[in-house]
């Protein structure tokens, strides 16, 4: 009778296993919180598997940013496009604010629910394609970098409105500042244009997972290649000069 209760319960915890993840409160008793190592590249295997509680709660929390942030951005956005009366103001402060409205709402519309799905409740296999990863990660960089560019293009203009006020009537234009934003947003993404090649969809162990295909000490090693390059014909340009 001991060895038939002994057996049903560890039956019963690799069930919650299953169901619950590694941090069940029932232990089978084998080592499965150690990091798998692939035999092929030699890389450990570092998933994430959270149980059922966490990936509620980050769920639950998730869903609130994601109402919230997405409710609040369209309600700016549509207000200052439609509002006649902020658009006739000489300050561009709308300019900004619409810049950063778009760049956040696209990163809670795209890159939010990618998240949730792939990388907290199924980490594998990756469902979405191979154009669909290093999109997913393209818009997500340029959008990070257009959020950074437009608090301080902000900041730089309130500062400006604040401590040089005649000075900025001249330089703080609406034409400037469209062309200003402009410029911010292709720059946002020239930065995020090398992960359109850097990553990508692969298989490994039979199943599709969406990572880096190229191996960053080669990237570091090829940038630091042509560092030198540069700075060594930098040098030799100006010893001729002499």
């Amino acid at each position: 009778m001991a060895l038939n209760f002994t057996l049903s319960e560890r039956n019963f915890g690799a069930l919650a296993q299953r169901l619950f993840g590694n941090n069940s409160l029932f232990p089978t008793g084998n080592d499965t919180d150690k990091p798998e190592v692939d035999l092929e590249t030699g890389e450990e295997d570092l998933e994430v598997n959270t149980d059922i509680y966490s990936k509620v709660a980050v769920t639950v929390i998730y869903a609130a940013l994601f109402a919230v942030g997405s409710l609040g951005n369209s309600v700016t956005l549509y207000t200052l496009l439609t509002k006649k009366s902020l658009q006739n103001l000489q300050s561009t402060v709308h300019y900004h604010l619409a810049s950063l409205a778009v760049s956040d709402l696209l990163i809670l519309l795209f890159s939010m629910p990618v998240e949730l799905y792939n990388f907290i409740w199924f980490h594998h296999p990756w469902v979405f394609g191979d154009a669909a990863c290093r999109g997913y990660y393209f818009l997500r960089d340029s959008c990070s970098y257009a959020t950074a560019l437009n608090i301080g293009s902000l900041s730089a203009e309130r500062y400006m409105a604040i401590c040089h006020p005649f000075k900025a009537k001249s330089i703080m234009s609406r034409s400037r500042t469209k062309k200003l934003i402009s410029a911010m947003w292709l720059a946002s993404f020239a930065l995020a244009t090398p992960m359109l090649f850097s990553m990508g969809q692969v298989t490994r162990n039979g199943e599709r997972i969406c990572t880096a295909i190229v191996s960053p000490v080669s990237m570091k090693t090829v940038l630091q290649v042509g560092l030198k390059r540069r700075l060594r014909g930098d040098n030799c340009a100006k010893m001729r000069l002499k």
